[in-house]
């Protein structure tokens, strides 16, 4: 029976998804997310999941609460497992139980999976505790606008200023001014400490300090930006942060890469005290070939040679043995040629070793290489992506090896919604040739330019060479062409700089 889980997504940060929520994502049939849910949770999805944006921001509803609750209805209807993707928790003002009435109504099986609260966790990435001994032994959570209005105050600020503990109020930096003032004329001092925290969690995090007099005013000078959490009290005074000495501390990357390339990259970059964004999502997309590969795969055994220059070719080449019900043992006697160590360690999980890889991880010295060991007569298979290098298969025709070559995949890219930071970052990284080709076809459909100075780092000479084409140069090249080599040549550059 199809089932809807109500799941919180957390402040932002999307390692602050609980477990069980990640674990939904990657089985679910369907989500339903706001804009509140960091893109980066979508990469979890599994192929051919729906996903429905229903986002919202003051003043500019993009669907209506009914409107969502009929979506989420309808949707219990079409698919087995649904998610609803919530900022936040579902319950703090998330507008869940809302959407759990309307379940109810019509007979539908739901789940409530927690989520970590913005209310309480965004003022703890700033080093903002909203109790501490000796000065505020409460906390209190309030909306910034109630439900009949958008701009409307709650109407109990009489109360609010006379209490003693940290208040924390959630979407209401369109009233910044008006709560203020409110609070004022209904006893707390002019002087209580105040914080604005804008994108909680995430790398954008901005912070703005004062008191309730003037942490209006600064907050309009700093431009800050929904989302924001405002924290009125003692303790928005305290700052309980780390002096951080990392190599790459508060440096701004932008990735260009496929979610599980992205994700590898990231969490290098991250332990290194990077900003990590991601800026253009990779897809991979079955080409109209991929039947070449079914038929090949039933006179596997005719081969003595598989060549494979991406993991994601590996993933896709097993994948379909598995759906085609291919007789693994069929493989015996077959050999295996990668481009480099991660492909090397892909192909390893499957429970085969490389019988060939070249000195230095590139194109060239994998064709030049392995036609010295390669003998004549035998025949080898190249699955790959559909735009190639082709100076692989030249090399081959130079040499007279016979070759099967496949395009079973592509890759296409699109901007994430961290394209607004672009003029921010301090260094953009592209992990194929196909995502720079994206990524400059995107931003100049969208007329972004890149800032003065931006650095750009490249996996592999292929992916340099792109670059060039789109009448940029690399300025950080790895040595050794895998997201280790690529992460050491990011440190060291920027660290001597």
């Amino acid at each position: 029976m199809s089932k809807v889980y109500l799941v919180g997504a957390g402040p932002g940060d999307p390692k602050l998804i609980t477990l069980r929520g990640i674990e939904l994502l990657k089985t679910c049939d369907m989500v339903i997310y706001d804009r509140l849910a960091s893109y980066e949770l979508l990469n979890y999805l599994k192929d051919g999941c729906k996903k429905v944006f229903v986002g919202k921001e003051a003043g500019n509803h993009y669907k209506t609460q009914e409107e969502i609750n009929k979506i989420i209805v309808e949707s219990a209807y079409k698919y087995e497992k649904v998610v609803r993707l919530k900022g936040g928790d579902p319950f703090v003002f998330g507008r869940g139980g809302e959407e759990i009435e309307e379940l109810n109504k019509h007979g539908i099986p739901f789940e409530v999976i927690p989520g970590v609260t913005s209310a309480i966790s965004v003022p703890a990435s700033v080093g903002i505790p909203v109790t501490h001994r000796g000065v505020s032994r409460s906390f209190h959570v309030i909306t910034g606008h109630t439900k009949s209005s958008e701009n409307t105050l709650t109407d109990n600020y009489e109360v609010l200023g006379k209490l003693d503990g940290t208040l924390v109020f959630l979407m209401g930096l369109s009233n910044l001014k008006n709560i203020t003032d409110k609070l004022m004329e209904n006893g707390k001092d002019k002087k209580t400490p105040a914080a604005v925290i804008s994108n909680g969690t995430m790398n954008n995090e901005k912070t703005v300090r004062g008191t309730l007099s003037d942490i209006a005013v600064k907050v309009k000078e700093e431009g800050i930006k929904s989302p924001a959490i405002i924290v009125v009290g003692d303790t928005a005074a305290f700052n309980f942060t780390s002096i951080d000495t990392k190599p790459l501390s508060n440096v701004k990357i932008g990735i260009t890469g496929t979610g599980v390339m992205y994700n590898k990259l990231e969490s290098g970059l991250h332990r290194l005290g990077a900003r990590v964004y991601s800026i253009c999502n990779m897809k991979i997309e079955e080409t109209p070939f991929i039947y070449q590969l079914e038929e090949e795969l039933q006179r596997i055994d005719k081969y003595q040679w598989i060549i494979f220059t991406s993991q994601n070719a590996i993933n896709i080449f097993f994948d379909k043995m598995e759906k085609y019900q291919v007789d693994r043992r069929k493989l015996n006697q077959i050999k295996f040629a990668v481009i480099g160590s991660g492909t090397k360690q892909t192909l390893q999980k499957y429970g085969y070793f490389a019988d060939f890889m070249p000195n230095i991880y590139t194109t060239k010295n994998l064709a030049d290489e392995f036609s010295k060991v390669v003998f004549k007569n035998e025949k080898v298979l190249i699955p790959r992506a559909l735009r190639g290098s082709q100076e692989l298969t030249m090399t081959f025709e130079d040499n007279n090896i016979e070759y099967k070559e496949i395009p079973i995949y592509d890759v296409k890219g699109e901007l994430t919604e961290n394209k607004e930071y672009i003029s921010e970052m301090d260094c953009l990284v592209f992990l194929s040739a196909s995502g720079v080709n994206a990524f400059f076809e995107e931003i100049h459909k969208n007329n972004i330019q890149l800032p003065n100075g931006i650095k750009i780092a490249c996996i592999g000479e292929v992916t340099v060479n792109e670059v060039k084409e789109n009448n940029y140069n690399a300025d950080i090249i790895a040595s050794i062409s895998n997201i280790d080599g690529l992460i050491d040549k990011i440190k060291n550059y920027i660290w001597e700089k």
